[in-house]
C-alpha cells in the first residue's frame, strides 16, 4: 500500500447535483491529518494468514485465494497495530480475515437476509466463546474462531480476554440487526444507524486488542475517564463513516443500504450528491472533534500521560489506515461503478 497518493487524487473536484461523486472525489474530500503507520511485519503476516485460511478451510479455491490476496486485508490490522510483534500481528491478521469471511456471508449471500439462519451460526460461535472446542470436522468458521480465541488468551489478561469475547458478541448482534433490516427491506434511521453501525463493523472486538497487542497499559482511572471513552467511541465511528463513503459506489450498485450516504438519501430525501456532501461534512467534523478533544484531555502524571499518548496515537493510526486501506482495497472498488456515469434516483 502506498504511503502517499498522487496530488491529483488529493485535489477536491466538486461534483454537480446531477452527479454521483466518484471514489476519488470522496477520498480527496476527507481531511485526515494523521500519519500512516504500518507494521513492518505486514508481508509475513499476510502470507501466514493466507496459509491459515487454507488450513481451516476458509478458502478452498485458487479464485478465493487470489481474491483475498488482492484485498490486502492484513494491511488494515498492520495499521491498527503498527507496533505489534510478528506473532501478535499474525493473530490480528488471521482474525480480520476470519471476520471478513463472516462479513461476506452476511453481505453477499442470502444468509444475510435470514436472521434465523444467522442465529444458528452465532449459536455455534457462542459455544466457542464459552470455551467449547468444535470438532475437527466442524464448521470452518467455528474452528477458525476457536483458534483465534485460544491465541488471544495468550496475549491478554482475563479482563482483556473478556472484553474481546464481549466485543465479538456485540459484533454478532450488529450483524443480526443488519439481517433484520434486510429481511424487512427497512433502511435504518440515522439515530439507529449511528448507534449500531460500529457494532456491525466489529469495532468493539478490534479496539479491545489495541492495548494488549500494542502493549499499552492504561490505568483504571484513564480507562474510566469520560473523555478517553468518548475519543475511543468517536474513532470507532469515524472509521465506519470513512468506510461508508469509500464503499458507497459498490454498495449502491449492489443495493446494500447499510451506508451512511444512503441513510441520508432515504430519510432526508436527499439526492446522492447532496447526501455525500453531508456525509463528508460529518466525517470531517468528527475528525476535527477528535483532534480538539484529544488536545483538551487533562494530565494524569508523566507515566500515565505517556501510555495515554500511545493509546491516542493508536486511535489516530486506526483512522488513518482505514482511509488508505479502504481506498486501496479491491474489496471496495473491484465491482464499483463509475460514479459519474450513474444517474441519481
Amino acid at each position: 500500500m502506498a504511503n502517499q497518493y498522487p496530488n491529483a487524487l488529493r485535489k477536491v473536484t466538486p461534483w454537480a447535483d446531477t452527479e454521483i461523486p466518484s471514489r476519488n472525489q470522496l477520498f480527496a474530500a476527507i481531511h485526515c491529518p494523521f500519519p500512516l503507520c504500518i507494521n513492518p511485519h505486514l508481508e509475513a503476516a499476510q502470507q501466514a494468514s493466507l496459509d491459515w485460511l487454507q488450513r481451516f478451510g476458509l478458502i478452498t479455491s485458487p479464485k478465493q485465494h487470489a481474491r483475498v490476496s488482492k484485498a490486502h486485508l492484513s494491511t488494515l490490522v498492520a495499521g491498527f497495530y503498527p507496533n505489534a510483534e510478528l506473532s501478535e500481528l499474525e493473530l490480528a491478521s488471521d482474525y480480520v480475515c476470519w471476520a471478513f469471511a463472516l462479513d461476506d456471508i452476511g453481505d453477499e449471500t442470502n444468509v444475510g437476509e435470514r436472521p434465523a439462519r444467522l442465529m444458528e451460526l452465532f449459536e455455534g460461535f457462542e459455544q466457542v466463546l464459552q470455551g467449547r472446542a468444535p470438532s475437527a470436522s466442524g464448521n470452518p468458521l467455528d474452528r477458525g474462531l476457536y483458534d483465534v480465541v485460544q491465541r488471544v488468551s495468550n496475549f491478554t489478561t482475563a479482563e482483556q480476554l473478556a472484553e474481546f469475547l464481549e466485543g465479538n458478541r456485540t459484533y454478532f448482534g450488529g450483524m443480526l440487526w443488519e439481517a433484520n433490516n434486510r429481511a424487512h427491506s427497512q433502511v435504518p434511521d440515522e439515530t439507529a444507524y449511528l448507534m449500531f453501525r460500529p457494532a456491525a463493523g466489529a469495532v468493539p472486538s478490534f479496539f479491545s486488542l489495541i492495548e494488549p497487542l500494542e502493549r499499552i497499559v492504561l490505568t483504571p482511572r484513564i480507562r474510566a475517564h469520560q473523555g478517553v471513552q468518548n475519543l475511543s467511541r468517536l474513532a470507532g465511528g469515524i472509521i465506519c463513516w470513512i468506510n461508508d463513503l469509500l464503499s458507497y459506489e459498490k454498495e449502491r450498485a449492489h443495493g446494500d443500504f447499510h451506508n451512511l450516504v444512503m441513510v441520508y438519501e432515504h430519510h432526508q430525501r436527499l439526492v446522492p450528491s447532496v447526501a455525500a456532501r453531508q456525509a463528508i461534512g460529518f466525517v470531517n467534523s468528527g475528525i476535527a472533534d477528535f483532534v480538539a478533544a484529544a488536545a483538551s484531555l487533562p494530565s494524569f502524571g508523566p507515566a500515565e500521560d505517556q501510555e495515554l499518548k500511545r493509546y491516542l496515537d493508536a486511535l489516530r493510526a486506526v483512522i488513518r489506515v482505514t482511509l488508505s486501506w479502504t481506498y486501496d482495497s479491491t474489496r471496495y472498488h473491484e465491482a464499483a461503478t463509475d460514479g459519474r456515469s450513474v444517474k441519481p434516483k
